[in-house]
């Protein structure tokens, strides 16, 4: 529970100080693009699949090229009205720096046509927006994520809890019975005595008769 409070305090701690969205370069196709990155406090990975699940709630799925995340014909109210072809990338911000990142994209209105600030002011500066909002949702994302796992840990220690039980009542059972087996093995050896001590009376009875013979 305290890591549950510690994990929504730096989260509420970096909604409060979200970068700014920048204007960027990416050479895609051997060709210098123009995108708008922004710094998201996640890793990579957590950022992208996100993203991924985000857009395949609304209805669209991702494809790889060229390292980016493409998502065709995105009806996108926080861009505009037109539906565009939306190119994500997320990087690790450095290696020593594994829980930041940088997320990056582009946005093309179709062949290859890509978006740029010259060209398209109000989409440029509408993708800077939905980055800089984009926190929330990638927060959310994390949370559900690590409520899942966590309910995997307890599905997890109830399963062996309850095996622990059935191994506990199988060890008992077999106690009782080991302990039963005890039992009659001690009730075996004293019938097995008294049998011995008649034997052996008979055995004296004979060596007797055959003194008298």
């Amino acid at each position: 529970m305290k890591t549950l409070f510690t994990f929504l305090a730096i989260a509420a701690f970096y909604l409060s100080v979200q970068a700014q969205s920048e204007i960027t370069t990416v050479n895609y196709l051997k060709i210098d693009r123009q995108a708008v990155a922004n710094e998201i406090p996640f890793s990579e990975k957590t950022i992208m699949k996100a993203i991924d699940n985000k857009m395949q709630q609304m209805g669209y799925k991702g494809k790889d090229t060229k390292g980016f995340t493409v998502y065709k014909a995105v009806r996108l109210p926080e861009l505009g009205s037109a539906n565009y072809d939306l190119y994500f990338i997320a990087e690790r911000k450095s290696r020593r720096n594994k829980e930041n990142s940088t997320v990056t994209l582009m946005i093309s209105k179709g062949e290859e046509n890509f978006a740029t600030a010259k060209d398209d002011a109000a989409l440029i500066d509408n993708a800077k927006k939905y980055l800089e909002n984009i926190l929330p949702m990638i927060t959310a994302y994390d949370l559900e994520q690590q409520i899942i796992e966590q309910q995997d840990a307890v599905n997890n220690a109830d399963k062996k809890y309850n095996n622990l039980i059935d191994e506990g009542q199988s060890l008992e059972k077999k106690r009782k019975n080991i302990e039963k087996d005890i039992e009659d093995n001690k009730k075996n050896q004293e019938n097995q005595a008294i049998e011995i001590e008649k034997q052996k009376q008979k055995l004296e009875t004979l060596k007797a008769s055959r003194k008298q013979q």
